[in-house]
C-alpha cells in the first residue's frame, strides 16, 4: 500500500471531515519511509485552520489533540517540505485534502500549476456538496474557486462558475434560502469584471418576499446600494437608500406595537432611518423620523415596570462608573468578568433550606413553571420541610429555581448596566473580541469565528442573535471538553448505532467535573438545560425563545457567563490580568448597595 492508496481509505470527501485524528500510527506503519514522510507533513497540514474570504484565504493553527497544544501552523513548513508537497500526485488525493494542500503551495509559494488543481478541487467539493436545500458550508468552496480562477486567469473555470451564478440568479435565488441567496451575489459584485445590474430585480424580489425578516431585507438594500455604486448609478443610490430609510420607519413602527422589546428595537431602526435620511439629503424626513422616535423614547419608561418594586441602584451604577473608569476596551471586557461571580451550589442549597424553613407556608404547594406561549412546563413540588435534601434531584431543581431569580435580577441589573458602560464607551467591532477565542484551548476546532461573532453581538445588544449562536456552541464546548478529556459522549444503542448523549448526561460526566468547579457546570447546567433554570438551550433548539426573553436578565447572565469561562482559559486576558495596574484595584459594591424604595 502507498501513501495515495492509504490516504483515499481514511479521508471521505465529506465537510468538515478532515482531522489530523484521522492519521494513525497504526497506519503510518504500513508505509515505506518515503511515504511515512508525506504522511507526516499532510497530517500536520490536515489540523490548519481556514478563514475564507471573497478576496482571499487565512490558514491558522488548530488544536486537535486532548492535551490542548498548539500542533502546527503554516509558518513551520520547511523549505524541503514544500518540495515534497509539490511533487505530490494531487490526481491521487482526496479532495478536501488536495484543495488545502494546493491552496497552500498557491498562496504560500505562488505555485501556478497548484492554483489550477486548488481552484479545480474547490470547484468539485462545491458540486459535490450544494444543493438547493443544503448549502452550509459550500460558500467557502465556491469563493476560492472564484477568487483563484481569477486571480489567475482561468478563464475555462471562472466560465463554468459564472455559468452557474447566472443559472443560481435566474432559477434559484428568490426560492433557496435568502442569506446564501445575499452571499452568493456579494461575493460575484466584488469581482471588477461582474456585471452587477442583473442582480438588482432580485434584491428587489428578496426585500419583497422577506418584508417580516429585517435581517435579509437590510442585507439586500446594502447589497443593492453597493451594485448601484458599482454600476454609478448615482441618482438611484439614492432613491434606494431613501426606500431603504423608510423601510426602517415602517418596520419600526410595526415593532413598537409587540412589547417593551420591539419599542427597544424600533428606537435602532427609527435612529437607521434617520441616518439614511440625512446622508440621502432628506433632512425634512431625518426630523420627522425623529420627533418620532423622541414619542417612542418616552413611552418606553412608562411599560418598563416588571415589578412591583421600586429599587435604587444608583450606588450600583457610581460603582460600575467607578470601575470602569479608564480602561480599555480588553480591560473592560475583564472587568465584567471581576463583576462576575459562579455563585457557588452550597450557598444555593442554605439559602433554599432557609427560605422553606423562614416561609413553610410559602412553599408548601410548590410551582407550576409556566413558559411565554402559557403552557406549564414543569410541576415543581414542595421540598419535605423535614428533611429537605432527602430527594437530591427534587432540591436540585428547587436550587436551580432560586439561583435563575437571582441571576435574572444580577442579569438586569449589573451586567445590563456594564454592557450599556462598554457600548457608551466603544465602538464595539468583531475583530475587538480576538483576545478572548483566540488560542483558547477549549473553544472547539474551528469554532473560534463563530464565537466571536455571538460575543460581538451580546456586547452590540444584539442578544437575540447571539442567544441563537452562543446556546447550540456552548453546549457544544462542553461536549468537547469532555470528550478531550476521554469522556464518553455517545451512547450505543442496540442496533449499534451511536447517538450523541444529551447534555444533561454531559454535565454529570466524570471527566468533565474533574475539570471544572461543579460550580461553574451547575450553573451553566441550569442555565442551558433545566426546565427549573433559564433551559435557554431548549428553548433556542425549539425555536421557542422570543427576543424579549433574549434581553432578560438571564440571558444576560447567560452571556457573562460564557465571557467570564473563555476569560479563565484565554492567554491575553491572563497577561492583561497580570500587568494591569487597574484590573487589580477592584472594589465590589456594598452589601446594601441595592436599595428598595
Amino acid at each position: 500500500m502507498d501513501v495515495y492508496d492509504l490516504l483515499n481509505q481514511i479521508i471521505e470527501n465529506k465537510r468538515y471531515k478532515l482531522s489530523t485524528h484521522l492519521f494513525t500510527d497504526v497506519d503510518r506503519e504500513k508505509l515505506n519511509d518515503s511515504d511515512k514522510m508525506i504522511f507526516d507533513i499532510l497530517k500536520k497540514i490536515s489540523s490548519l485552520g481556514t478563514q475564507v474570504q471573497n478576496s482571499g484565504i487565512k490558514f491558522y493553527p488548530m488544536f486537535d489533540g486532548a492535551d490542548g497544544q498548539r500542533r502546527f501552523s503554516v509558518e513551520d513548513i520547511t523549505e524541503n517540505e514544500y518540495q515534497l508537497l509539490s511533487n505530490l500526485c494531487f490526481e491521487k488525493i482526496p479532495l478536501v485534502l488536495r484543495a488545502l494542500v494546493a491552496d497552500i503551495l498557491w498562496v504560500n509559494k505562488k505555485n501556478f500549476r497548484c492554483s489550477g488543481i486548488a481552484a479545480e478541487a474547490y470547484w468539485d467539493l462545491f458540486n459535490l456538496w450544494y444543493s438547493d436545500d443544503d448549502n452550509l458550508g459550500t460558500l467557502d468552496m465556491i469563493r476560492r474557486a472564484l477568487c483563484i480562477s481569477m486571480q489567475t486567469k482561468n478563464i475555462e473555470l471562472s466560465n463554468k462558475i459564472k455559468y452557474w451564478k447566472d443559472d443560481f440568479i435566474a432559477n434559484k435565488a428568490t426560492r433557496i434560502d435568502g442569506f446564501f441567496a445575499l452571499r452568493i451575489m456579494e461575493l460575484f459584485a466584488e469581482q471588477k469584471e461582474i456585471d452587477v445590474s442583473h442582480f438588482l430585480p432580485v434584491l428587489d424580489s428578496i426585500i419583497t418576499l422577506n418584508i417580516n425578516n429585517v435581517s435579509k431585507v437590510e442585507q439586500a438594500y446594502e447589497l443593492k446600494t453597493y451594485c448601484l455604486n458599482k454600476l454609478k448609478r448615482k441618482e438611484e443610490v439614492t432613491q434606494n437608500n431613501l426606500m431603504f430609510a423608510k423601510y426602517y420607519v415602517d418596520y419600526a413602527e410595526k415593532t413598537v406595537q409587540q412589547n417593551i422589546q420591539g419599542s427597544m428595537r424600533a428606537v435602532m431602526f427609527f435612529q437607521k432611518a434617520i441616518t439614511l435620511y440625512r446622508n440621502n439629503g432628506q433632512p425634512q424626513s431625518a426630523e420627522i423620523t425623529h420627533k418620532r422616535l423622541v414619542e417612542i423614547q418616552k413611552e418606553i419608561p412608562k411599560t418598563m415596570v416588571p415589578f412591583s418594586v421600586e429599587l435604587d441602584i444608583k450606588e450600583i451604577i457610581e460603582n460600575i462608573n467607578k470601575n470602569m473608569e479608564g480602561l480599555s476596551f480588553e480591560e473592560s471586557i475583564i472587568r465584567l468578568s471581576q463583576m462576575f461571580i459562579f455563585e457557588k451550589k452550597e450557598d444555593i442549597k442554605k439559602r433554599v433550606i432557609e427560605e422553606y424553613k423562614e416561609h413553610p407556608l410559602s412553599h408548601m404547594f410548590g410551582k407550576n413553571l409556566i413558559n411565554a406561549q402559557g403552557q406549564t412546563v414543569l410541576v415543581l413540588p414542595p421540598l419535605d420541610i423535614n428533611e429537605p435534601d432527602k430527594d437530591l434531584r427534587l432540591i436540585e431543581l428547587h436550587m436551580h429555581q432560586n439561583a435563575l431569580e437571582r441571576q435574572t435580577m444580577t442579569g438586569d441589573i449589573l451586567i445590563k448596566n456594564v454592557l450599556f458602560a462598554i457600548r457608551e464607551k466603544f465602538t464595539i467591532e468583531k475583530s475587538m473580541l480576538e483576545f478572548l477565542v483566540k488560542d483558547n484551548p477549549i473553544i472547539p476546532e474551528g469554532r473560534e469565528g463563530i464565537f466571536q461573532s455571538a460575543l460581538n453581538m451580546f456586547l452590540r445588544g444584539e442578544f437575540f442573535e447571539a442567544m441563537h449562536i452562543l446556546a447550540p456552541q456552548v453546549e457544544n464546548l462542553f461536549r468537547n471538553v469532555a470528550r478531550e478529556l476521554g469522556g464518553l459522549t455517545v451512547t450505543l444503542e442496540k442496533d449499534g448505532s451511536s447517538m450523541e448523549k444529551v447534555l444533561s448526561s454531559i454535565f454529570t460526566l466524570p471527566e468533565l467535573l474533574d475539570c471544572y468547579d461543579n460550580d461553574i457546570i451547575f450553573t451553566f447546567k441550569g442555565l442551558l438545560n433545566e426546565q427549573a433554570g433559564a433551559n435557554i438551550r431548549n428553548e433556542v433548539a425549539h425555536g421557542i425563545i422570543n427576543e424579549y426573553d433574549c434581553s432578560s436578565g438571564a440571558c444576560l447572565y447567560f452571556g457573562a457567563a460564557v465571557i467570564k469561562l473563555l476569560i479563565y482559559t484565554s492567554v491575553p486576558s491572563y497577561e492583561l490580568l497580570k500587568n494591569s495596574e487597574k484590573l487589580k484595584h477592584f472594589e465590589m459594591p456594598s452589601k446594601d448597595a441595592l436599595q428598595i424604595v
